[in-house]
C-alpha cells in the first residue's frame, strides 16, 4: 500500500453517515456521526428506535410491510463507513468491496418495495442478502433489550469467555483430532447395533447369497438357458417336423433332389437352342447346390436332436429357479446383480465385524487421549482467564453501581464436545453477603444492561467490530448511576464508534454529538425529524428531560453542571461541539 498503514492514521473506523428514505415515520433523513459516542433522545414514540431498525434493515435484517411509510414508494437505507484497520481492511469479507488502498469507504445500500423489489448493493456492486448480513456482523454489533437477555443464557457463556483468549491453532488443532473421534464413535455405534442382529442377518444374507448362486446370472446365459427348454420341451414335434422335411428332399421318387436332377436335362437343350439362357442355367445349379446344403444341414440338425430327461429337468429347474430370482430381484438380472453384489458386501462386513470392532476401538481410544491432551490445554487456559474475566467484571460492575458486586464464571467438565471438554456459567452477586447464584436468576434487567456494558469494556480489546450501538441501555436506572454508565459509555467511545438512544440527561451529557429525535406533523401527516443540537442547544435539551415539557431555571444550571462535568472527564472542553442543525424529511 503506498505510505502504508500511515495513511490512515489519525482516522477511525465508523459510520459517517447513513441516509434513509421512506422508512417508517421517516419520508427523507440524513445524519452524520461523530466517530466516539452519538447520542440520540427525545420523546417515546418520536422515532429513536426507527433510526436503529433502518440501519438493521442496511445490514440484511427482514423488512415489515408496516415500516414501509409509502407503499407507492420504495424504502431505501445507505450507510457509509470508514474502513481503516489493517484487520478489517484484510478481512476478506471486507476486502472485496473496498474500492481502492487509499479510499475507506464502504457504502452500502438496500431498498426494497412494497410489492417485493428488491435491491442490495455494496459499493455500486449487487450482493446478496445473505452476503450483506455477513459483511454486517463484521461492521456493528447491535445491543437492544433481547440482546442483554442473551448473557442470561448460561449456552453463551463459554462462547463469550472463549472470546477473550488466544488459542493461536490450540483450537484448530483440536477440531482436526475431534472430526476423527465423532467420526469413529459414529462407526463403533454402527457396528454396536449391527451386532445386536449380526447372527439373524449373517443368516438371512447368507440365504439370499446361496440363492442368488444357483445359476449365473448373465443374461446370455439365461437366454441360451431358455432355448434349450424350449428346444427340450418340443423335441418329439422337431423329430417329426424335420423328418417331414427331409422326406421332401431326398425322396428318390418325387423329392426336391430327384426333382432339380432331372431339370438339367431340359436346361441343357433349351441353352443349345437359345445362348441367353445360359444365366438360367447356372441359377438352376445354385439352386440344386442351395438344396444339397439345406438337405445336409437339416441332417446335421436331427442328429444333434435328443431327448434326455435328466437333461430336460435339470433346463427346466435352471429356468424355474431364474424366473424365481427375477420375480424377487428383478425386473431384470443386472438388479439381481446388485443384490447379490450388496449381499456379499455386508455379509463381508458383518463377518469380520469383530475384527473391525477392536480396530475402531483401538482407534477411538487414541483419538480420545489426544483429544483429552488438547482440551486440557483449553481448560487451562479458559481457566485463568476466567479469573481475568472475573477481575474485570468485578471492578467494571463497581463502577457501574453496583457496589459489593461478585462475579465469577465457574467451569465445570463436560462431555467432549466441538469446543472442548468443559461448560461456562456466570454466577453473579449483586449485593454484599449474598451468595452467589446463576445469572439468570437473580439479574434485573437493568442489571443486565449493565453486565453488558462490563462485558463490552472486557471485550474491547479482542473484538474487531468497529460500531457499538445500544438502545435500552439506561433501563431501570437513573441519578448518579446514570452518569456513572455514561462515563462508561464515553470510555468504550475511546475504542469504538458507540452509537446510543438513551432517556437519562447524565448519559446524554457525556455525547460528542447529540441528537433529538421529535415527531412533527405537516400537511396532515406525522413524521419523525431529527436535529443535531449543539452545545446550549444540548444543555436545554437535557434540562428538558429533566423536568419535563420545559426548562426551568433550576434545570438549566443543573444541565449546565453536568455538561461541564463530563467535558472536565472528557478533557477539558471536550470535541467542538458542532452548530444545531435539522435533519428534516426535505419537505
Amino acid at each position: 500500500m503506498p505510505g502504508g498503514w500511515d495513511y490512515f492514521k489519525g482516522k477511525r473506523q465508523m459510520i459517517t453517515q447513513m441516509n434513509i428514505r421512506n422508512f417508517g415515520l421517516i419520508d427523507e433523513l440524513s445524519l452524520e456521526f461523530d466517530a466516539a459516542l452519538n447520542i440520540l433522545t427525545g420523546e417515546t414514540g418520536a422515532g429513536k428506535s426507527i433510526i436503529i431498525d433502518a440501519l438493521r434493515f442496511a445490514l440484511g435484517e427482514t423488512l415489515g410491510q408496516s415500516q414501509i411509510r409509502d407503499i407507492g414508494l420504495p424504502c431505501a437505507v445507505e450507510a457509509v463507513f470508514d474502513i481503516v484497520s489493517p484487520e478489517l481492511r484484510n478481512d476478506p469479507l471486507v476486502a472485496e468491496f473496498l474500492p481502492g488502498e487509499e479510499d475507506p469507504r464502504l457504502i452500502i445500500y438496500r431498498e426494497q418495495s412494497s410489492d417485493g423489489r428488491k435491491k442490495v448493493k455494496i459499493n455500486g456492486r449487487s450482493v446478496t442478502v445473505s452476503q450483506l448480513k455477513a459483511l454486517g456482523n463484521n461492521l456493528v454489533d447491535f445491543h437492544g433489550a433481547h440482546d442483554h437477555q442473551l448473557i442470561l443464557s448460561s449456552g453463551a457463556h463459554l462462547s463469550i469467555l472463549d472470546r477473550l483468549i488466544d488459542f493461536a491453532s490450540l483450537k484448530d488443532e483440536y477440531r482436526e483430532i475431534f472430526a476423527g473421534y465423532r467420526q469413529t464413535a459414529a462407526g463403533l455405534e454402527e457396528i454396536a447395533l449391527a451386532g445386536q442382529s449380526r447372527e439373524r442377518d449373517l443368516d438371512f444374507l447368507g440365504h439370499r447369497i446361496k440363492e442368488l448362486e444357483q445359476v449365473p446370472l448373465d443374461p446370455a446365459v439365461y437366454e441360451e438357458t431358455r432355448r434349450k427348454q424350449l428346444q427340450l420341451n418340443n423335441a418329439e414335434k422337431l423329430f417329426e417336423e424335420v423328418n417331414a422335411l427331409l422326406a421332401l428332399f431326398e425322396n428318390d421318387d418325387g423329392g426336391v433332389g430327384r426333382a432339380l436332377s432331372g431339370a438339367f436335362v431340359p436346361m441343357r437343350r433349351l441353352n443349345r437352342i437359345d445362348a441367353s439362357t445360359e444365366e438360367l442355367a447356372r441359377s438352376l445349379e445354385r439352386l440344386q447346390n442351395e438344396a444339397e446344403e439345406f438337405s445336409s444341414r437339416l441332417a446335421q440338425y436331427k442328429d444333434g436332436l435328443s431327448f434326455d430327461p435328466d437333461e430336460a429337468a435339470r433346463i427346466n429347474r435352471n429356468c424355474d429357479i431364474y424366473e424365481d430370482i427375477l420375480r424377487k430381484y428383478g425386473p431384470g438380472l443386472d438388479d439381481a446383480q446388485k443384490a447379490y453384489s450388496s449381499a456379499k458386501e455386508k455379509y463381508g462386513l458383518l463377518a469380520d465385524l469383530e475384527h473391525n470392532d477392536a480396530s475402531l476401538r483401538a482407534e477411538f481410544e487414541r483419538l480420545e487421549k489426544e483429544l483429552r491432551a488438547v482440551a486440557a490445554k483449553i481448560t487451562r487456559l479458559r481457566k485463568k482467564t476466567a479469573q481475568f474475566l472475573k477481575d474485570t467484571i468485578e471492578k467494571e460492575l463497581s463502577e457501574l453501581g453496583i457496589a459489593g458486586a461478585r462475579f465469577e464464571c465457574r467451569l465445570e467438565a463436560a462431555p467432549l464436545n466441538a469446543e472442548g471438554a468443559d461448560s461456562a456459567v456466570f454466577y453473579i452477586s449483586p449485593n454484599t453477603g449474598e451468595a452467589l447464584k446463576p445469572l439468570a436468576e437473580i439479574v434485573s434487567s437493568g442489571e443486565a444492561a449493565r453486565l453488558m456494558l462490563a462485558l463490552k469494556k472486557a471485550l474491547t480489546k479482542v473484538d474487531t467490530v468497529p460500531v457499538l450501538i445500544f438502545d435500552e441501555i439506561d433501563a431501570q436506572i437513573g441519578g448518579r448511576l446514570g452518569a456513572v454508565t455514561g462515563r462508561k459509555l464515553k470510555e468504550l467511545s475511546s475504542d469504538r464508534q458507540v452509537i446510543l438512544i438513551t432517556h437519562l440527561p447524565q448519559i446524554a451529557s457525556f455525547a460528542d454529538r447529540h441528537f433529538k429525535v421529535s415527531k412533527k406533523v405537516a400537511g396532515g401527516r406525522t413524521f419523525t425529524e431529527v436535529c443535531l443540537l449543539d452545545r446550549d442547544a444540548s444543555v436545554r435539551e437535557m434540562a428538558k428531560m429533566m423536568s419535563g415539557e420545559k426548562e426551568s431555571r433550576i434545570s438549566l444550571e443543573h444541565a449546565r453542571d453536568m455538561a461541564a462535568a463530563a467535558g472536565k472527564e472528557r478533557g477539558g472542553e471536550g470535541r467542538r461541539q458542532p452548530q444545531e442543525k435539522s435533519r428534516k424529511n426535505g419537505r
